[in-house]
């Protein structure tokens, strides 16, 4: 029998959160969804469009719809202006610019709940926290659902 060494394992990184307003409410984005929160200071007007399409901007090249999901999450729809934020996420190949209010920060995503029904359907749970609970959001589900109203 020979004794072998164990070398320490390096951690698994802790996942964390995203999280960011929308309409005055708190909700949260798993950070390997998240890419980047960019202002748009313009993007083009698609006619015909669905109303939670305000656009199609121009990110470094690469051309993403910019989407208000508030009517998604049961909430009433933006007033935007042509200065948009947005936190750019993206699930495959699919990416999309989330219209925002603002980014609060990032946290652990611990203390994980059971969604209560937050979200219209598009919450995958409740991240308790100190500053106040956030729904954090599907984004599979918000992509799909953005796939299958263009359709």
């Amino acid at each position: 029998m020979s004794a072998e060494t164990l070398e320490p394992q390096p951690a698994a990184p802790q996942p964390r959160a995203c999280l960011v307003t929308l309409g005055g409410q708190l909700y949260a984005v798993e950070v390997r969804y998240a890419r980047e929160v960019v202002v748009f200071d313009e993007y083009t007007d698609v006619p015909l469009a669905p109303q939670y399409l305000l656009g199609l901007a121009n990110l470094r090249g690469r051309i993403v719809p910019l989407v208000d999901i508030r009517p998604l999450l049961g909430l009433e729809p933006s007033r935007a202006t042509r200065r948009a934020k947005a936190l750019v996420v993206e699930r495959g190949a699919t990416p999309a610019a989330l219209l925002i209010d603002e980014v609060v920060g990032l946290e652990p995503l611990e203390n994980l709940a059971p969604a209560d029904g937050e979200g219209s359907g598009f919450g995958q749970g409740r991240l308790e926290r100190e500053g106040g609970a956030a729904t954090l959001l599907d984004v599979s589900r918000i992509l799909a659902a953005l796939a299958g109203a263009e359709n």
